[in-house]
């Protein structure tokens, strides 16, 4: 958000420049609002752009029609992003941002959610203030399930490898079983709008050690990040592949900016030069200490 203000810089976050027009101080404040650690800063006489900027959200995703970003991006889900579906059958939110009871407004106001999906455990946040606020009902892998996050209590604990769709039987959104980031990580499809909520398996931007700059070196402009990988990078590379199969143009990750493909031949290529690159570098996975670093640069 508001890169050209906010950077990465060496795993790190940093300011670019300062924001001078009214455009660039509203997308400023935006990024302030979604900072997970609340590494941003404002002028205190500002509340008034502030307050724009928190009416914002959801803020409708372009080149969609109905999916939107929350924004208030939450350090408990490592800075991940949270996306909401605004559907006839019911709103479906996708992980959880920061608990906040003006962005909990909102959504009220656009009708609510109706089911949550979440991708795996690194991405519930506050799932169960979200859950009883909004009235509803989450869907979770059943392994990716624990007591301390208090995901035992998800309504909808699916099993097995899939895919599957929602609880109520509509067919215009498909889960599908993505393991490899995480032993049973799951990815969402909105069939209508072609659009893939990736999660934490599948990126279009810099995350942890993937940059874009494979792009230039020929390497593709999708990505996985091997340093945030807690389960298997052979097997979430093979996840990759086989999205390929699946009818989507659009991709929403959970970390990383928004990308995607312009048809299903370019969908393949890239999922398929991920497989090369990973291939070359050795599928062995990064040892971690188990406790995941910040994606405090991706938001």
């Amino acid at each position: 958000m508001a890169p050209d203000f906010f950077r990465r810089r060496d795993m790190q976050s940093a300011v670019l420049r300062q924001p001078e027009t009214e455009e660039e101080r509203f997308e400023a404040f935006s990024a302030l609002l979604s900072c997970p650690t609340y590494s941003i800063h404002g002028p205190a006489d500002a509340k008034q752009e502030q307050r724009a900027a928190e009416e914002s959200f959801p803020r409708r995703v372009a080149g969609t029609e109905n999916c939107y970003h929350c924004g208030y991006h939450d350090e408990l889900s490592f800075g991940g992003s949270s996306y909401l579906i605004q559907r006839p059958e019911g709103n479906v939110l996708v992980d959880v941002p920061r608990y906040n009871p003006k962005l909990l407004n909102r959504i009220k106001d656009m009708g609510g959610v109706k089911y949550m999906f979440l991708t795996h455990k690194d991405d519930v946040a506050a799932h169960y203030k979200w859950a009883s606020a909004l009235g509803a009902e989450r869907i979770m892998h059943k392994a990716e399930t624990n007591v301390q996050q208090r995901t035992n209590e998800v309504e909808h604990q699916i099993e097995g490898e899939g895919p599957w769709g929602l609880p109520d039987g509509s067919e215009d959104c498909e889960i599908i079983f993505t393991p490899g980031h995480a032993e049973a990580h799951c990815v969402l499809l909105y069939k209508p709008q072609k659009v893939l909520f990736s999660g934490d398996h599948l990126a279009a931007d810099v995350v942890g050690e993937w940059t874009a700059k494979h792009e230039d070196m020929g390497d593709g402009f999708l990505g996985i990040s091997r340093s945030f990988n807690c389960c298997s990078v052979e097997q979430q590379v093979e996840s990759c592949l086989k999205l390929g199969a699946y009818d989507w143009l659009t991709l929403l990750p959970g970390h990383g900016r928004p990308g995607g493909v312009k048809d299903e031949t370019e969908r393949k290529q890239q999922l398929q030069l991920i497989k090369e690159r990973e291939t070359k570098r050795g599928l062995d996975r990064v040892p971690t200490d188990g406790n995941h670093q910040r994606h405090e640069a991706d938001y």
